[in-house]
C-alpha cells in the first residue's frame, strides 16, 4: 500500500492579488456629456440635469465604463450647515448673501451622477473612480447626496466623511395631507393617480390645489436657483408629475457626504491610471512619484 500525505494551506490576504487584474488598464480621465448620455440609461435617476457640470470617465482600453457627473452646489443645505457650520447663513443683507453664495460655489462642488457600466461593477470601480475624479477637480471640498449610501459604502471607501442622518422633517406632514385626499398607500404610485383622476371635477382641483400648495411650502428647490422668483400660482403639474414630487420630498432622506481634496490647488496629470487610488491614502495627496512607476506614466515625474 501506498503512503498518501494530506497537506493544508491557509492562505492570508497577502497570498491573493491586491485588485482585480483589469483594475490595472483602466484610466480615469476628463469626458464630455456624451459619455454621460452613453451611460445614463444604467443610472436610476436621469430626468434632470444641474448646473455647471463636469464630466469625468473612466475606460479600459479606450472603452468607456464608467461616468462621474459634478455639478454646482445647492446653496442652502441644512446637512452641510451642520457639518460645517461656520458657513451657515445666520441672516444678512443681499449682499452678504450674495457673498455667501459665491462663496459656496468658489469652495464645494457636488457629485450629481455616479455611473458603472453593470458588467465591471463590484470589482471596486466606483470608489476609486470616484476619488480621482474628486481629486481631479478644482475644488477644494466635493459633496454627495447619496440615497444609495445608506445601502453600499462606495463614497465611504472613496474617502467621503458623512454627516449623522436625521429624519425627514416632512415625513409626518406630506403622509397625513395624502391621507386627507387619498386612500391609497402614499407608496402606491399608480393607486393614487387613478384616486385623483377619478375625482369629481371640483374636488380634483381641490386636491391638486392643496397638494401643490404643501409641496411648494415644503420644498426649496422650487424656490432657489433657476426656480428663484417661481409663485404658487406658476406651478401646473399632472398628477403623475405631483405624486412623483410629493413622494420624492417626504420619503427621500440621502445621506450627505463631503470630502476634502488633498491635491486641491496641485495640477495633476490629465490621464491617471485607476490603481492610484491605492498608492496612498484618501487623505494625502496623490503619491506622484509612485504614480510614475506604473507603466504609461514614466514622464510625469
Amino acid at each position: 500500500m501506498s503512503e498518501f500525505t494530506t497537506t493544508v494551506t491557509r492562505k492570508t490576504a497577502a497570498d491573493y492579488p491586491k485588485h482585480f487584474s483589469l483594475l490595472e488598464r483602466m484610466v480615469v480621465e476628463p469626458g464630455t456629456r456624451e459619455d454621460w448620455l452613453s451611460l445614463h440609461d444604467l443610472h436610476y435617476k436621469t430626468e434632470a440635469d444641474s448646473f455647471g457640470q463636469t464630466y469625468y470617465r473612466c475606460t479600459l482600453d479606450g472603452k468607456l465604463i464608467g461616468v462621474v457627473v459634478t455639478a454646482y452646489p445647492k446653496l442652502l443645505l441644512e446637512p452641510r450647515h451642520r457639518m460645517f457650520p461656520k458657513i451657515k447663513p445666520t441672516g444678512g443683507s443681499r449682499l452678504t448673501n450674495t457673498a455667501r453664495g459665491k462663496f459656496v460655489n468658489d469652495l464645494f462642488a457636488i457629485i450629481n451622477r455616479s455611473v458603472v457600466d453593470t458588467k465591471y461593477r463590484g470589482i471596486g470601480v466606483s470608489y476609486r473612480m470616484l476619488n480621482l475624479a474628486s481629486r481631479m477637480h478644482p475644488r477644494q471640498v466635493m459633496e454627495i447626496q447619496s440615497a444609495m449610501s445608506k445601502f453600499s459604502p462606495f463614497a465611504m471607501k472613496a474617502g467621503f466623511k458623512f454627516a449623522k442622518p436625521i429624519q425627514n422633517k416632512n415625513y409626518q406632514k406630506g403622509v397625513s395631507i395624502m391621507a386627507r385626499y387619498l386612500d391609497n398607500h402614499p407608496y402606491n404610485t399608480e393607486g393614487l393617480i387613478e384616486e385623483l383622476e377619478s375625482m369629481p371635477p371640483a374636488l380634483f382641483r381641490k386636491a391638486m390645489r392643496d397638494l401643490t400648495s404643501f409641496y411648494y411650502a415644503c420644498s426649496s428647490l422650487e424656490k432657489t436657483g433657476r426656480n428663484l422668483g417661481r409663485s404658487l400660482d406658476d406651478l401646473d403639474y399632472t398628477p403623475r408629475e405631483l405624486i412623483a414630487k410629493i413622494q420624492g420630498l417626504i420619503f427621500t432622506n440621502p445621506l450627505y457626504g463631503a470630502y476634502k481634496n488633498p491635491d486641491y490647488g496641485t495640477e495633476l496629470p490629465k490621464r491617471i491610471p485607476l490603481v492610484a487610488f491605492d498608492l496612498q491614502s484618501t487623505e494625502d495627496p496623490l503619491n506622484i512619484e509612485k504614480l510614475a512607476q506604473i507603466a504609461g506614466m514614466e514622464d510625469i515625474a
